[in-house]
């Protein structure tokens, strides 16, 4: 695996024990507690994180999911058990697929608009990898808040 993946894959994983380390001992209803309206819940985070990583990742290496965004966003009743599954395949996932890629073509501009209910919308290989990592990152702040306020209720 090219050196660019193995770090990508190294802090995903890295991550992913942080998300883990917060939900850790909870239970589906603990999950699927909310701090306030509008606001989300562990298991929505973990949900739509483990989506937007899978669909990310599988732009840089041409295996694309359709998503649907909303519906993540209205997650519930999931054991830990099956959150953890969820961070476990897209390591798997991304163990398998980053193993055969080339750096060379982050470069590549792929066109997600098929994949999404949005105006079309076309990036780079390497600036979708760079976004499941930082979309990941920008929500295990979310999952710590709410874990505290979790804690304090």
């Amino acid at each position: 695996m090219e050196p660019i993946f193995a770090i990508a894959l190294e802090r995903l994983e890295w991550l992913h024990a942080e998300y883990l380390q917060y939900m850790d001992g909870l239970t589906t209803e603990e999950l699927d507690w909310s701090p306030g309206p509008d606001m989300n819940s562990l298991c929505v985070l973990a949900v739509h994180v483990t989506a937007a990583e899978r669909f990310w990742f599988g732009a840089v290496v041409d295996d694309m999911i359709t998503r649907d965004r909303p519906a993540e966003f209205r997650a519930a009743g999931y054991e830990l058990s099956q959150l953890i599954k969820r961070f476990e395949a897209n390591v798997a996932f991304c163990k398998e697929a980053f193993a055969g890629q080339s750096a060379s073509r982050l470069d590549e501009i792929v066109d997600v608009s098929r994949y999404r209910h949005w105006p079309p919308q076309r990036f780079s290989r390497g600036w979708a990898l760079l976004r499941g990592l930082d979309h990941t990152a920008e929500h295990l702040g979310h999952t710590g808040m709410t874990r505290q306020l979790l804690d304090r209720r």
